[in-house]
């Protein structure tokens, strides 16, 4: 069992969060702007076959001092033995990006990082991704106990607008992709050290949410498809159900390699 995966799990069952979900199967979502999301607070928690909440995590947005700049932070930790067997590992992403005129979001910066005690070491790794717009390159930086290396800068593909992944989540929410309508099918492009993808989003039909058995009747069912070593899985598959409130209440990452399909749901939601 690779216990070390468990807090990035957790971060890819909270990237699909949205809100106005009617009760029973919806047809549609509303779309929700960043401005009326800040203080969104949501926690989660993992299980894994029979073991119970071996992992947890937490999204956050907030407002920065600068004016149409936000701040989103996502942190996994392991918890209990599962902590101790991953050398207490957290995992931290977080972006601060920018809201256009038009109302779409702009990664402006966007760093993971990874801390853990491994034998009474502390290892502290991070990766950093510095966006220009208005050059259209992005600068990619690795560190290791805080320091940076020098960075690489990768241009943007013609006629491509690409963000973070936490910026693409916001983005999804506010329908800059188009409306996420059943049965409806969205492409959103990204980066990251493999170079430039896209994440596919496909919105299922009640009858497809019906066959997959683990998600309860009624909300909206997503199947998102990411790289594969994103979770470190055979095929990058991801589903996140929202539930009647709006909020994504379960979520699994299928065939994570040595764990096979792994479950995440809704523990609290904080003012």
């Amino acid at each position: 069992m690779k216990i070390k995966h468990f807090p990035l799990l957790l971060i890819g069952l909270q990237l699909f969060l949205l809100l106005g979900v009617a009760p029973g199967f919806c047809e549609r979502l509303p779309a929700q702007t960043v401005p009326n999301l800040v203080g969104e607070n949501l926690s989660y928690y993992m299980d894994f076959l029979v073991f119970k909440k071996l992992a947890a995590g937490r999204l956050q947005l907030a407002a920065t001092e600068k004016p149409n700049v936000y701040r989103v932070e996502l942190v996994g930790r392991t918890l209990g033995v599962a902590s101790w067997l991953a050398g207490n590992r957290v995992q931290t992403y977080t972006t601060l990006m920018e809201r256009t005129p038009d109302g779409f979001l702009q990664s402006i910066e966007h760093v993971s990082r990874i801390q853990k005690n491994t034998l009474g070491t502390h290892k502290d790794r991070a990766k950093r991704y510095r966006y220009d717009y208005v050059n259209r390159t992005v600068t990619m930086e690795k560190a290791r106990n805080g320091v940076y290396g020098q960075g690489k800068v990768v241009a943007f593909p013609e006629g491509v607008r690409p963000v973070d992944m936490l910026a693409a989540f916001y983005n999804l929410r506010a329908g800059h992709y188009g409306p996420l309508v059943s049965g409806a099918k969205y492409a959103v492009p990204t980066f990251s050290s493999d170079g430039f993808s896209d994440i596919g989003i496909t919105v299922l039909t009640g009858k497809e949410q019906e066959k997959l058995g683990y998600f309860p009747p009624g909300g909206l069912l997503l199947q998102i498809t990411l790289d594969p070593e994103v979770f470190d899985t055979n095929n990058g598959l991801v589903y996140v159900w929202f539930n009647r409130s709006g909020l994504v209440e379960r979520g699994i990452v299928k065939d994570m390699i040595g764990l096979g399909d792994v479950r995440g749901y809704l523990a609290e939601v904080t003012p």
